[in-house]
Formats: structure tokens, sequence, C-alpha cells
């Protein structure tokens, strides 16, 4: 990360700690400071201390096997970072002395503590990076200097109702009972619009799940402000342990998690776990929407969820995705570096709306808890239905159901995609044809522009694919 961004970034966290500022914001702004940070990391430690001596979830063995899992993972963490010492310099080597010094010193404390100690003293360790610090007057110098900074890609972006009302009626839940919105998974910048399109219709900014391959550079700082709360799911120790497998991390997340809902924090989280490789919406993953039930039942309130249509004209990671698909690490660029491509792309074509649409509400009371498995397919179903197709979308669609009926040797023509078009409206055909022929997926003949040549048949199928579900 570029120092003069991070010391502008440093400079901006400064200035929302204002305490006039933050008055200010609390007083008048739609999103409040809600959550106090301490206070929930006292609370959970205490939840979990008493459900530890009342031999619940976490009994001797549980915490045992975290405690060795967290001695493990850093021992070797501890290894990699002073195998980075002799190469470094500078500031550089200030800062990785200091995280070796802080790693040995919470391995030399972690060693003495056993039972309760030792559970107090790893879930304080884990809520430090899965509880967001929001501050909303940080949220709102953000969004102000990211739409004028990133104008194209923020300008894109639309929000819809599904049903007529259905803002009035999310709005009436939102801070007064748990209210879940459930997305497709499409990019890792998936949540920047979205949350750009709920803050725009006056809606509080919701709590993200968000991956910890998110939290890289920048990204590190910026997202606990922005309401963003880390969920580990790589590897704890590499190859044979992940973070979910770690019985202490697991539990202090769903604490975490449900001393927000008992404070009726709004949840954005995607079901399908990971960004879909093939483009269709994955079947769901159900942790968290069991989690949700568990809450439910236990607390005898209701719950809300609100599907999310997310479609893209210009998909962030396209080019990306494929890479994955052959085992190339996609993981690497911070918040700042989404939006920057984000922005060059949107800069050079037209048509280039980013859709968020707003399906109807599902509401799950305790004495009518559905089943897990249906339910949380029916909500991606209705995920699906409510995606508005882009150009790019439609044209690859349409290029290949062309291809595969009348041109198998990957040409078409542009007579016949003409009609082929279930639209009268030309005018996105062709700009769909135009994104595509500039990202050379698709070029012009070279003896008739009417001719086109298909030049990446698989990322025209991952347009194509988005559209539909992988279940």
């Amino acid at each position: 990360m570029p120092m003069n961004l991070e010391r502008g970034i440093d400079i901006l966290l400064r200035l929302s700690d204002s305490p006039v500022l933050l008055w200010l914001v609390n007083r008048f702004a739609v999103n409040k400071s809600r959550i106090d940070r301490q206070r929930l990391i006292d609370a959970v430690i205490r939840h979990l201390l008493a459900d530890y001596g009342r031999d619940g979830m976490l009994g001797d063995l549980s915490v045992f096997e975290a405690k060795n899992l967290q001695i493990i993972h850093d021992n070797l963490l501890l290894h990699r970072l002073k195998g980075r010492l002799p190469g470094a310099r500078g500031d550089k080597r200030k800062r990785l002395q200091q995280a070796v010094g802080n790693i040995e010193q919470r391995l030399e404390r972690l060693k003495e503590l056993e039972g309760p100690d030792a559970l107090r003293f790893l879930a304080a360790l884990y809520l430090e990076d899965i509880a967001p610090d929001f501050n909303p007057a940080f949220l709102i110098i953000f969004r102000t200097l990211a739409q004028r900074i990133f104008n194209n890609f923020i300008n894109s972006i639309r929000l819809h109702e599904a049903s007529r009302g259905n803002l009035a009626t999310i709005r009436k839940h939102l801070g007064r009972e748990p209210v879940f919105f459930i997305a497709n998974h499409i990019s890792n910048a998936d949540h920047l619009p979205i949350l750009f399109a709920l803050n725009r219709a006056s809606l509080i900014s919701p709590v993200v799940i968000g991956g910890s391959n998110l939290y890289r550079g920048v990204s590190a700082k910026i997202l606990p402000k922005v309401n963003v709360c880390q969920l580990k799911r790589d590897d704890m120790i590499e190859k044979k342990i992940k973070w979910l497998g770690n019985p202490v991390y697991i539990e202090t997340f769903k604490q975490h998690n449900q001393y927000m809902w008992l404070h009726n924090e709004p949840y954005l989280f995607y079901p399908e776990g990971g960004r879909s490789r093939s483009g269709k919406i994955l079947k769901p993953k159900v942790g968290i929407i069991k989690n949700v039930f568990e809450f439910v039942r236990k607390t005898r309130r209701q719950a809300h969820f609100v599907p999310i249509s997310l479609s893209y004209t210009c998909v962030p990671e396209d080019l990306a995705i494929e890479e994955s698909r052959k085992g190339v690490n996609i993981s690497y660029s911070d918040l700042i570096q989404q939006l920057a491509r984000l922005n060059r792309e949107y800069r050079q074509f037209k048509h280039t709306a980013t859709r968020v649409v707003l399906g109807d509400p599902l509401t799950v009371t305790h004495d009518a808890i559905p089943d897990l498995e249906e339910f949380s397919c029916d909500l991606m179903l209705r995920v699906r239905d409510g995606i508005r197709p882009t150009p790019t979308y439609e044209v690859a669609q349409m290029i290949l159901n062309l291809c595969e009926t009348n041109y198998p040797n990957n040409r078409f023509s542009l007579e016949e995609l003409r009609k082929a078009a279930p639209t009268d409206d030309w005018k996105r055909i062709i700009a769909g044809l135009e994104i595509f022929s500039t990202k050379k997926f698709i070029r012009p003949g070279a003896e008739t522009k009417d001719l086109y040549e298909i030049l990446n048949p698989d990322l025209l199928r991952q347009y194509a694919n988005r559209t539909e579900c992988d279940f």
C-alpha cells in the first residue's frame, strides 16, 4: 500500500474520532453508534465463561484443543515472520520486529493459562478480529470521498424494489427486530454496491460478514470502521485445520453474532460462502442461517430475511475468476484497488448499471421455524429470480445459444444476433457487444464486421450463467 494512502486513511480515522463530529453524526445521521464495542466484548466473554461453567458447548477438552491449535498456529506464524527479517529494512523491519515480539509474548502468556483463564484469553484475542469497530462518522467521510473519486462506479448503482413497498417494510423492521440481507456472491467488492444502495435509500448500514481474505492492505483499517465483521474461513494450520475447526473460535463468533441480534443489528451475508467460479449461484451453506433459527427458537423472537439480487454489467474479477479455476490465488487486492479497478472499467463503457434488487422479506417466527435446507435454497432461488439482467448477461446468453445451434465454429453474425434478440432495445445489445469486444472476449471478423469470432467462450459462459443456480 502506498505510504501516502496509508497516511491519508490514518488522518481520516483520526478525524472521524472527533467527539464533536461523532456527536453531530449520532444526533442527525441515519447511521449512529449503536453498539459499544468493549461492552460487547465483555458480554460475550462473560457468556462463554458461564457456558463453560455449566459444562455447555465449551468444556475442558474444547478449550484444551483450541489452546493447542493457537499455540501451533502462532509458532508457524512466528517462524514465517522471523524468516522475513534478514531481508527487511527500515520501517518494514521495525514492524516485523514488533510483530515477532507481540507473538512471542502472546505465546508465553497462553502457555501458562488453563481452563477458564485460557478461554477468556482466547475469546478476547478472537473478538479483537471478529468485532467491528463501527464509526458512523468515518462511514460518511469514506462514502463522500468514494462518491467523488470513484464516481463512474458509484453512479452506476441502481436500487430496485422487487415489489412496491419493500423499502417501507424493511425500514419498519430495521433497528427494532433482527433483519438479515441475503445476497448472491459475485465479487470481493459485492458489499460496496449493496451498502451504497442501502445508504442511498436511508437504510441503516448492516453488519457485513466478510472473509479474512478481504483484510489486505488498507482494507484492514477501513473494513472494521464501516461495520464489517471478520470471519476466518481459511486454514488455521496450513492444509490441516481451518479456523472454523477451532471450537473456541467458532463459538466466540456465534455468541458475538447473537449479542448483535439481541440488540437488533441488521446483518448482510452471502450463504454461498465464496465467490462462484462458474457464474452460477451456488448451493447455500446453512451454518449462519441455522444459528439464526436457534436464536429465534431460544429468544422466542422473529427474524426477517431480505433477498438481495446483485448484477454487474462488468464483473470485477471476471478474468481472475477464470484463473482461479486453474488454482491461481485471486485474493490479493484491497478495497481501494477494487474500487479503482471498477471505476476504470465503468469509465470506458456506456450502459454500465450495477443493479441491487430488494426482494420481498420473509419472516421466521419461533412457533413456525421452517426446514433449514428448504428455506435456505428457497432464499437463493428468490435471489436468482430477482436478478435484473444486464446487457452483458443478455448478450452472452444469446451468443452462446447461437453458437451452439448455428455456429459450432465459434462465429456468429450480427444479423442473426439481431433476429435472436428477445427485446426491441437493440442499444443494450450493441452495448454488450462493445464491452465484450473491448475486453477481448469476442472480435469482429477480418473479412466483414458483421461476422464476430468468439475468443473466450469460458468468460462468456461465466456472464451467461449469472441468472442460473447450480442446485
